[in-house]
């Protein structure tokens, strides 16, 4: 590693309070790999991640773990339930493991996790595995930092699994049964197959279970071809340069909420809200005073970027 943990840890917290990285380590960053991991609630996530880090510390790799935890409604911070599952790894020096709190973040991912990310990249880690909270088929935004996303399934998942399918089942690289040592894994042990070797990658089917580790070291194997595979078609760049994008963006995004929050707070902007409110003014036409009131635009067009963006 190329900073202690004592470092790292002050870092990462100084990163999720908002402090930036700074541009000498971000220089350092694009050697890792990000696996990220995703699924509905209660499909074994972290107990797959905990054997996944044995099967990588097996094979020499140094691991980071991001689990994007839900927000305690009392305390505002991250419930840490998958951070203690995990915690038999917490003396060795070549596992990394954090635990984020949503925030009520929607989206899988909280506006640090990126800046993290290539925290543990510049402190030399091989592996950067991000487990995201997994509340629906919209939390997809790991997609837009991992290189390979594993959506985790399990058997008995009945209508969970179709709901999964318009959202999770369309970013999934790789597609993990786990718990398979359940009564009616027969179907996902059909399913599995080997991915096929060319251009296109056809994404494989597994069948895991943390109980037991059957098909973790399968699982890293796949993983493993997965990156060869966009490394030597180009596509990994791809993704890079669609991750990188997606950073700056979000962070345009979060700097002009916030700006405009604070700036909602005037006299002339809380009229035009009571307005709203009084049915004196229509929502739209609001949202355009607004925008030229804060950002001094008076182009009709923005009135749909200003109410329709993200």
């Amino acid at each position: 590693m190329s900073m202690t943990r004592r470092e790292l840890t002050k870092l990462v917290t100084r990163l999720e309070a908002g402090v930036p990285l700074s541009p000498e380590l971000y220089a350092r960053t694009g050697n890792a790999r990000i696996l990220g991991i995703t699924g509905p609630p209660g499909v074994g996530k972290s107990s797959l991640i905990d054997r996944l880090i044995d099967e990588l510390r097996r094979q020499g790799k140094t691991v980071g773990v991001i689990v994007i935890d839900p927000t305690s409604p009392i305390s505002g911070g991250a419930l840490l339930g998958d951070r203690l599952r995990m915690q038999r790894h917490s003396d060795d020096d070549g596992v990394f493991i954090r635990s984020l709190a949503t925030r009520h973040h929607h989206g899988g991912l909280t506006d640090a996790t990126p800046q993290i990310i290539h925290a543990l990249d510049a402190a030399g880690f091989d592996i950067v595995i991000v487990e995201t909270v997994g509340t629906g088929q919209d939390e997809v935004e790991v997609a837009e930092v991992a290189d390979t996303v594993v959506v985790v399934l399990m058997p008995e998942l009945g209508d969970e699994i179709q709901r999964a399918k318009s959202g999770l089942m369309e970013i999934a690289d790789v597609l993990v049964i786990n718990k398979s040592d359940l009564m009616n894994a027969g179907a996902a042990r059909q399913e599995t197959r080997r991915p096929k070797q060319g251009q296109r990658w056809e994404r494989p089917t597994l069948r895991t279970s943390a109980k037991t580790g059957d098909g973790i070291t399968t699982l890293c194997h796949v993983a493993d071809a997965h990156h060869a595979h966009l490394a030597a078609s180009g596509q990994l760049a791809g993704r890079r340069e669609r991750a990188a994008r997606a950073e700056v963006i979000r962070l345009l995004q979060s700097r002009m909420t916030a700006s405009i929050l604070c700036a909602l707070g005037a006299s002339r902007p809380q009229t035009i809200l009571s307005a709203v409110a009084k049915r004196k003014l229509d929502p739209y036409d609001a949202a355009q005073k607004l925008w030229v009131e804060i950002l001094g635009s008076k182009n009709r067009s923005h009135k749909y970027v200003a109410t329709n963006s993200r």
